[in-house]
């Protein structure tokens, strides 16, 4: 996975959770327009929820509304 993602809440570019069936907290740079850091893939105990958590604001989003590229 090589999406960037925008928390559209609080402008937060830098750290996110990814919920999938899985999950993984990120660290990208918007400067540099990739990640510089992912951990292991988690298991998930919400497996049917998709979304990505803004780590500044707590804000929910949808992956779609959240990726941008």
């Amino acid at each position: 996975m090589d999406t960037f993602f925008i928390c559209p809440k609080c402008g937060n570019d830098k750290e996110f959770k990814i919920f999938t069936t899985n999950f993984q907290d990120i660290i990208q740079s918007s400067r540099l327009g990739l990640r510089l850091d992912e951990s292991a893939f988690l298991p998930s105990l919400r497996q049917r929820d998709t979304h990505v958590e803004c780590k500044c604001c707590f804000q929910k989003i949808e992956y779609d509304n959240a990726a941008t590229a």
